[in-house]
């Protein structure tokens, strides 16, 4: 069995994210839900209403959470970590 964990940890600020076209924005309501559902909804996640995404594989390489669904250059971004460990 697989106990896994997610940690939102600060990374700066949309403009830091600006010039990377790695990434892919998710605001639409549908798609923000198939981010959160892939971390299994957890709280470290719950508050965001945006995402920027990397996807490699068919899974996120690396997820970027914000609040609002307007990506304002000022706004702080959290990089969205999950690992998981079997028990």
């Amino acid at each position: 069995m697989m106990k896994c964990y997610v940690k939102a940890q600060e990374k700066g600020t949309i403009l830091d994210l600006n010039k990377r076209s790695d990434l892919i924005l998710v605001t639409d309501s549908q798609d923000v839900a198939e981010v959160k559902n892939y971390f299994g909804d957890r709280p470290a996640i719950k508050e965001f209403d945006g995402f920027f995404v990397k996807i490699g594989d068919g899974d996120f390489d690396e997820v970027y959470g914000f609040h609002g669904i307007v990506p304002n250059l000022e706004k702080t971004v959290w990089l969205i970590e999950r690992t998981c460990k079997r028990k």
